[in-house]
């Protein structure tokens, strides 16, 4: 912003100085009389304009209002930025310099308004969430330029709000149900003592409950045995029971990189890519346990209904990047399960990553697969641009 400004006013300067240059060449050359009142006429508006402009910057008030703070991916924001002068002095040029994170973008970054007599003006910032989680818009600077261009003049104060804090929420992929993944994860996560309950059978059998059948097209996936058919290599219905939710653990690594293209375009894959999983788990009928990070603690949410992974993408739109006490949430050792980690480390950032394999050498670990994030375990999966879930 330096750079544009400085290379503004060095612009105005030379063409004041080659109009003063003309007047010279006027009054030697033409007419000596005409010159100079051309002289003093030049230099007079100078000093008049910087006047003006030195008049109008205390009576300046600035106020930024969004037209909302809660955006999803793709969607657009109107970032108002009202100007209002409280003398009848006519205002020269109003330059406002704004700034966004790079969870947004917006065409340029600066706008320009005048503002004539008692009177209020606005100029409107438009940006687009292009990544979730926390993001923001900020008023830099407010200049008022003299009617040359010469000379600007820093606001430095009757901003109101001139830092907007925004919340972008990550999208829910509505992707085909996995059953390689789906089968993976529940064998993975799952105590050997599966609960059984008394809810309504496929087909009356008057057995216990441990009848089976091979599984046939438009069979309830949730209904299949996954610890069976994985003995058997062919899917088995549970004709009596159905299994108990299988409260597969989860939890969120994502550590504290710079927010650039790459980083961020990495973290949303992954988020997005766990929503769509939790969705399917959930259509399933399973349950989740799921860890987060969130103000250098991890907070636990257990899913059972969409409702729940809402709550998540909730979360996920004022998401941080924060540290933890521990690479791994301590709550899990408790639970006697392997957990699956969502991991949105990078090739060039995988310490977090070797951290959690070092806690938990076997751990299910699931990255993107654009992560360049080297193979660190024997159970590493990846999400594609489609959301599709695979081994590597």
């Amino acid at each position: 912003m330096k750079k544009t400004v400085t290379l503004q006013t060095v612009k105005s300067l030379f063409a004041y100085i080659g109009c003063i240059g003309i007047a010279v060449a006027v009054k030697y050359l033409i007419n000596g009389t005409v010159g100079v009142l051309l002289i003093i006429s030049l230099i007079c508006a100078l000093i008049l304009s910087v006047t003006s402009a030195l008049a109008v910057i205390p009576s300046l008030e600035v106020e930024v209002q969004p037209d909302k703070r809660v955006l999803f991916k793709g969607e657009s924001l109107i970032c108002a930025v009202s100007m209002r002068k409280r003398i009848m002095i006519p205002a020269p040029m109003i330059e406002v310099y704004a700034e966004c994170t790079p969870q947004l973008s917006k065409d340029t970054d600066i706008f320009r308004l005048s503002l004539a007599g008692q009177e209020t003006n606005t100029v409107e910032i438009s940006v687009t969430a292009k990544y979730s989680g926390s993001a923001g818009i900020n008023i830099t600077n407010v200049f008022v330029c003299d009617y040359f261009g010469i000379f600007r003049f820093r606001l430095k104060k009757n901003i109101s709000d001139s830092n907007v804090k925004v919340s972008v929420y990550p999208n829910i992929p509505d992707v085909p149900v996995q059953t390689n993944f789906l089968k993976t994860a529940v064998l993975f996560s799952t105590d050997d003592n599966e609960e059984e309950t008394n809810e309504t059978a496929l087909t009356p059998t008057g057995q216990p409950g441990y009848d089976h059948r091979e599984y046939y097209p438009g069979d309830p996936i949730k209904r299949i045995n996954w610890k069976m058919s994985s003995k058997k290599d062919v899917y088995m219905i549970r004709l009596d029971e159905k299994v108990a939710g299988g409260g597969q653990v989860f939890f969120l690594d994502i550590p504290e990189l710079e927010e650039n293209e790459f980083n961020l375009s990495v973290r949303d894959r992954v988020t997005e890519g766990m929503l769509a999983v939790f969705s399917m788990l959930t259509a399933e009928g399973r349950e989740t346990v799921f860890f987060m990070p969130s103000k250098n603690h991890w907070v636990r949410m257990d899913i059972k209904t969409p409702a729940d992974i809402y709550e998540v993408q909730q979360r996920l739109s004022d998401f941080s990047p924060c540290g933890t006490e521990t690479p791994v949430p301590a709550e899990i050792a408790g639970m006697g399960k392997t957990p699956i980690c969502f991991t949105a480390s990078t090739g060039e950032n995988a310490q977090s990553a070797m951290n959690i394999i070092s806690e938990i050498p076997d751990i299910l670990l699931i990255c993107s697969s654009d992560s360049k994030l080297p193979h660190i375990t024997s159970e590493f999966w990846s999400i594609s641009d489609t959301f599709e879930v695979k081994r590597l």
